[in-house]
């Protein structure tokens, strides 16, 4: 148990088992084609780095206490939470992209439609064929 009271132990073997998890879903994930190897890619740090963090308890307590963090498994969460932030603004940076690239494709979808309009209204008609 730490100064606080809580069982730290249990804490370190959820967080590893918890990242060990995502690894694996992720893999999963990236081998199914489901997952872009871009994103797996982020993922699979953000993973390991929580992994590594969560196995090697001297390295969170030195970061921990370097932020000054008093609860070395609250770093976890904080590391945790600024991989999902890191992870929502990579979708929006890539959404955006692809908003503006949608909007580009209709408008030059609509200019070609309305050339197309404009040659068919200025074609001469060609005379029926008599039967």
């Amino acid at each position: 148990m730490g100064a606080t009271g809580v069982d730290t132990g249990r804490i370190q073997i959820l967080a590893i088992v918890g990242s060990l998890a995502a690894l694996v879903l992720v893999g999963r994930l990236l081998v199914r084609r489901r997952l872009r190897e871009e994103v797996a890619l982020l993922a699979l740090a953000i993973a390991l780095v929580f992994l590594v963090l969560a196995t090697w308890r001297p390295l969170l307590e030195q970061l921990a206490f370097a932020v000054g963090i008093a609860y070395p498994p609250a770093a976890l969460l904080l590391i945790m939470a600024s991989g999902a932030y890191a992870m929502l603004l990579h979708h929006a940076i890539v959404l955006t992209r692809l908003e503006d690239r949608q909007r580009t494709l209709v408008q030059e979808l609509a200019l070609l439609r309305h050339e197309l309009e404009n040659l068919r209204a200025t074609r001469p008609t060609e005379p029926a064929e008599h039967a």
